[in-house]
């Protein structure tokens, strides 16, 4: 005679089965459910389906070739790309009130490698690019000031009619988490100067909030060196 089937064994290998089952599915569901959240993510327009653009007044503070300074201006307008563009958005910063303030950066979206997640976006300029690339970022050269002498009074006189020097950048990184009416973030930015005859570095922080119809002036000229 045979052995009866044992209906301890065969209940436990169906809870099993079901147990397998029951993980299977929920692993599945949370797959999915993490695929649907990043292609939300990704796909969420900044510019709220127009084609208007957003501009944001920003404040940076930093360092640069060792000098801390705070109070500088740049204006920040994020745009629909030009067709063709593989960049999700342009983007461009440039110094405010005038183009070439001091300690102000200006950055072009198009001539660099953009990731664009949720409200998060990165550029990056790359020490591999083949072409220079048109963005850079203005501070005073220290050599344009030795020559002046420690008086406080001349120092000053120096720096208002002294041409910041404009410093086009090999390297950079530029951050930004951009909400609907606040903007935040950092750059850092790399490039030679040829009054020190040395590469300076750039790096800064940004905050900024939401404006309507500002536009920079042209750079003023001043003197490129204090004695002229």
């Amino acid at each position: 005679m045979g052995l009866a089937p044992n209906p301890i064994k065969k209940a436990g290998s169906l809870t099993a089965m079901k147990n397998l089952l029951r993980h299977f599915l929920i692993g599945m569901l949370l797959i999915l459910g993490s695929g649907f959240l990043l292609s939300h993510s990704v796909a969420q327009d900044l510019l709220e389906g127009t084609e208007f653009p957003k501009q944001y007044l920003v404040q940076l503070s930093g360092t640069v070739m060792n000098e801390t300074f705070s109070g500088a201006q740049a204006l920040l307008t994020l745009m629909t790309p030009a067709p063709g563009s593989n960049n999700r958005y342009q983007l461009i910063i440039e110094g405010f009130p005038k183009k070439n303030s001091r300690n102000s950066f200006f950055w072009n979206a198009e001539h660099s490698e953009m990731t664009a997640i949720a409200n998060e976006i990165t550029c990056d300029i790359k020490r591999t690019f083949v072409k220079q690339v048109p963005m850079h970022f203005i501070f005073l050269s220290p050599e344009l000031l030795r020559h002046t002498g420690a008086a406080y009074e001349e120092e000053k006189y120096a720096e208002k009619v002294a041409l910041p020097t404009l410093i086009n950048a090999r390297a950079g990184r530029l951050k930004l988490r951009l909400h609907s009416n606040t903007v935040s973030g950092t750059v850092w930015m790399k490039g030679y100067d040829p009054v020190e005859k040395s590469f300076v570095l750039y790096s800064a922080r940004l905050y900024g909030q939401k404006s309507f119809h500002l536009q920079p002036k042209q750079q003023i000229q001043k003197s490129t060196t204090v004695g002229e």
